[in-house]
């Protein structure tokens, strides 16, 4: 029931965290498009980056969730079964990867599109 919402945060936090990457970094961009990567090796590298945010936060999550649920269910009660729904996390895993890889589309479709000359030109 919380797992929906909480999937929801983090693929908003890995959209956010994109845009904001391809604004500070909007030099590097132009600069790799003015060495010769093109439009959609940028593309695939800043998608690249938000499946890994994905991947990352997801082990996180069970690295730190497991123990914190086991805790939780050892103080409520001693002999309450533990059970890890090990199914419906990979499930959760395997759908979070792609889905915060598709929350970097739009932010990586700006980056691919940066113009080298204006990018190097670029203060800042």
């Amino acid at each position: 029931m919380v797992l929906g919402p909480t999937v929801l945060v983090a693929v908003a936090g890995v959209a956010t965290t994109a845009s904001l990457t391809v604004v500070e970094r909007g030099r590097e961009f132009g600069l790799l498009r003015a060495l010769g990567l093109g439009g959609a090796a940028v593309h695939r590298m800043v998608t690249a980056e938000c499946a890994l945010h994905g991947v990352l936060g997801g082990m996180l999550r069970l690295a730190l969730g497991v123990p914190y649920a086991w805790l939780v269910v050892r103080v409520a009660e001693e002999s309450a079964p533990f059970t890890v729904p090990a199914g419906q996390l990979a499930a959760v895993f395997g759908a979070l990867v792609p889905v915060t890889a598709a929350a970097g589309t739009v932010p990586a479709l700006r980056a691919s599109r940066t113009s080298p000359t204006v990018a190097v030109a670029r203060n800042g």
